[in-house]
């Protein structure tokens, strides 16, 4: 019995997704409207509707983490109310789709939460770093590292 049980919860490991599906290497942020927070397990979702630049709107969905560990960062199932306008830091899907792993979201009255399960980095440094491309009006961190 020892020896089966650290077999069987490595399996578990190997069982939960990684992040591949998000493509790290680029930093988005977007505003819009809370459609719904699902806080549940194994992770929860952030469904937010937003305008793009031919002012469509597109419904986004947005993975963030298990309700015990965003319990301990201050993030509750009511952290995001529906209708409620706020900004979202993600890294995007890498197949396209108007969705991706959350990093911090920015309330309408200015608090920043780390909702992050790792598919995007939601931590302090993270919002240190976006808060001068977001008061200079960046919506991406390539444009915001473009040589001027």
């Amino acid at each position: 019995v020892t020896l089966v049980a650290p077999l069987l919860m490595s399996a578990v490991a190997i069982a939960h997704h990684s992040f591949a599906m998000f493509d790290r290497t680029i930093e988005k942020v977007v505003t819009g409207t809370v459609v719904r927070w699902q806080f549940n397990s194994p992770h929860s979702w952030l469904y937010l509707t937003a305008r793009g630049a031919d002012g469509k709107e597109t419904l986004m969905s947005f993975e963030g983490s298990a309700p015990p560990s965003l319990l301990q960062r201050g993030v509750t199932g009511t952290s995001f109310e529906p209708g409620a306008t706020i900004t979202v830091h993600f890294c995007p899907m890498k197949d396209g789709r108007p969705a991706g792993g959350l990093g911090w979201v920015r309330l309408a009255n200015g608090t920043f939460l780390n909702p992050s399960d790792g598919g995007c980095d939601g931590s302090a440094r993270a919002v240190e770093k976006w808060k001068p491309w977001l008061a200079a009006g960046y919506t991406s961190c390539a444009d915001a590292q473009k040589p001027k």
